[in-house]
């Protein structure tokens, strides 16, 4: 059964039409939503297993341009 999280993105100013293309990209996210708050994004993710998060956050998420700081909350079932 596939994992779900949410990713609490923190951006860079003026990165928001880039940023979301760039991350609706990765075949993992569900759902991109530019949010009000101390956030200015959330990801939905959707993984086949939980080990797989960290690797995909690493090597997929974070070398995306304009992203400066993320927050992972893994779904619990």
């Amino acid at each position: 059964m596939p994992k779900k999280a949410y990713l609490l993105i923190e951006s860079e100013p003026g990165s928001t039409s880039q940023l979301i293309s760039d991350l609706k990209g990765v075949k993992e996210i569900m759902a991109v939503e530019f949010v009000s708050g101390p956030y200015d994004f959330i990801a939905e993710i959707e993984v086949d297993d939980v080990s797989q998060l960290g690797n995909l956050i690493t090597n997929a998420v974070h070398p995306i341009k304009g992203i400066d700081r993320t927050v992972t909350c893994i779904s619990i079932e």
